[in-house]
């Protein structure tokens, strides 16, 4: 609409500006080179636009005819750039295909009409693995990193190669380069943070866990779990070292992420010295025991009271596994200690409740204790050892990813070597754990097993 006036307004004064020069003609004389114009003003005036108007027009042309050549060699390369690219985003869409050869000739393309080695580097570095030319491939991504714009895409390059070769201390090396360039990196932070615990190296571990988590790389949900498992494994390390009160101090810090957590609830218990002084501690100790009934735990618990006899202890407990004495793991415990207070009576009612449900390999095991202590019964415990053999199997810790399966609790499964995956559970299958099942401090300069 503002147009529609405007262009109203512009005819409006052009027809008043005609209208008044009809009104007013003018004359306008020129003697020049013996000639003699006589003309009127208004004609006078368009004879002058006219000629401005050929003189601007003369300029253009000759303009763009001056300009040709460089005009045509300027859209020449913008057509190459333009096609440069475009085969640039194609190899990179065949390489993320695993189309070999498509990615090959793109890349000679974008090669030819780009050259520039920034652009087109890490194409020629990605096609080079792709096709397994580890050595051009490993020179385009050193290329990349020895750039300070493409450092970063170099080192990672460079980080996938050493993962590739299962080269764990190169890795290292450039997660840490990479790490520094950018710590907000999902993927370097992840590296970083698994081969730090892979290496058992605890301290260096928590402090990338804590930084993911200021950046917001890792979220609070996420962190939790690992966040528990490194200080229960910083903890054990304080007490193989004697570090008491380090260790304590860890120990309390993962129950109070997770109150539940058997692990540092069993190391606490095992760094308790006085009870009395101590009630916080054994409230939450009690609270686990009563919630998830678990025997190292319980008996770890029990040994604080160590002047107690087996009938005080029975006694203590059966108050505490009021709530739990429904599940197997509670009925067990309580009819092993009802065995060592020789209160035959409740061990046996303990076992038959865990009969009517599935009997346990450690089920059995206390009901040929049963039978040869209360009744001297060789025969019926022998029967019960035998029927061991075909039993239920019970808890133990179990690694989530391979099902290896260990007596003690550990950071990393001895197994597979994962981190953070042995829970508290019946295993899917029995399998011995290898010598690293055993949590050591050494364990910080153990190989690292691949990603």
């Amino acid at each position: 609409m503002l147009r529609i006036i405007f262009f109203l307004i512009q005819v409006a004064a052009f027809i008043a500006l005609a209208v008044w020069l009809s009104n007013n003609p003018g004359q306008v004389k020129i003697n020049w080179l013996n000639y003699q114009i006589d003309t009127h003003f208004s004609i006078f005036l368009i004879f002058i636009i006219f000629i401005g108007f050929m003189l601007w027009l003369f300029y253009v042309l000759f303009n763009k005819i001056l300009k040709a050549p460089k005009t045509f060699f300027s859209r020449r390369k913008s057509r190459r750039e333009s096609d440069g690219y475009k085969a640039l985003t194609l190899g990179m869409a065949a390489v993320a295909a695993g189309d070999k050869d498509e990615a090959v000739r793109l890349s000679k393309k974008a090669n030819i009409l780009l050259k520039d080695p920034l652009l087109t580097r890490l194409l020629s570095a990605q096609t080079a693995t792709l096709n397994g030319d580890e050595t051009a491939a490993l020179n385009y991504f050193s290329a990349l990193s020895e750039d300070q714009e493409t450092e970063f895409v170099g080192l990672v390059g460079l980080m996938r190669q050493a993962m590739s070769n299962q080269d764990q201390r190169l890795l290292l090396e450039l997660t840490k380069k990479a790490y520094e360039k950018r710590p907000e990196s999902t993927f370097v932070c992840e590296t970083l943070f698994s081969l730090q615990t892979k290496m058992a190296d605890w301290e260096n571990a928590q402090k990338t866990l804590t930084e993911s988590l200021r950046r917001k790389v890792k979220t609070e949900k996420v962190a939790v779990g690992p966040r528990v498992t490194i200080c229960t494994a910083r903890a054990i390390e304080f007490k193989n070292n004697d570090m008491v009160l380090e260790a304590i101090k860890y120990a309390d810090k993962a129950l109070t992420d997770d109150k539940n957590f058997i692990p540092a609830a069993i190391l606490r218990a095992e760094l308790t010295q006085d009870p009395e002084k101590e009630r916080k501690i054994i409230r939450t100790l009690e609270a686990i025991i009563s919630a998830t009934p678990h025997r190292e735990l319980t008996m770890n618990y029990l040994k604080l009271w160590s002047e107690e006899s087996p009938l005080q202890h029975f006694q203590r407990l059966q108050k505490l596994l009021m709530k739990s004495d429904k599940s197997i793991q509670g009925r067990l415990i309580l009819a092993e200690i009802a065995l060592e207070a020789e209160l035959w009576g409740e061990a046996r009612k303990y076992l038959g409740d865990i009969l009517i449900d599935n009997m346990t390999i450690h089920g059995c095991r206390l009901m040929a204790s049963l039978e040869q202590q209360e009744k001297n019964d060789e025969t019926e415990a022998r029967r019960w050892l035998e029927k061991s053999i075909n039993a239920t199997v019970d808890y133990s810790w179990t690694c989530n990813s391979c099902g290896a399966t260990g007596e003690e609790w550990s950071p990393l499964c001895g197994n597979c070597g994962r981190f953070d995956l042995i829970t508290w559970k019946v295993p899917p299958r029995v399998s011995a754990l290898s010598d690293r099942a055993s949590f050591k401090a050494s364990d910080k300069q153990a190989p690292i097993l691949e990603q």
